[in-house]
């Protein structure tokens, strides 16, 4: 029996240990999209794809096909540290503005590592 979309979300999920609003809060997807797409396989866009493969620590291609991909990174580059990974996501979610205001910050700090 192939696995479908659906199936792969819910098992997913079911993995993670997360209830279906908890995925809503996590991703900010409605709730009722998140059942339609486990019990009818509904396809949403591409950020909402995008979020649920992060959430789950998944590839796109995974997600819509069960295909695993290998990342295109280095070994070096990959984030481990779920402290890490969670401000990596909240620098994603920044705007322009407020990366600059958080480069400043790091530059009045003294730190090296503001990008």
């Amino acid at each position: 029996m192939v696995e479908t979309l659906g199936n792969r979300l819910r098992r997913l999920r079911e993995a993670a240990g997360l209830g279906q609003a908890e995925v809503s809060a996590a991703t900010n997807i409605d709730r009722t999209l998140v059942s339609k797409m486990e019990n009818k396989d509904k396809l949403t866009d591409w950020a909402k794809m995008c979020a649920l493969a992060d959430l789950y620590g998944v590839s796109l291609d995974y997600l819509r096909h069960g295909d695993l991909v290998a990342p295109l990174q280095s070994a070096g580059e990959v984030v481990k540290d779920p402290v890490e990974r969670s401000l990596l996501r909240a620098w994603r979610a920044m705007n322009e503005s407020e990366r600059q205001g958080l480069r400043a910050l790091f530059e009045r700090m003294g730190t090296d590592n503001a990008a």
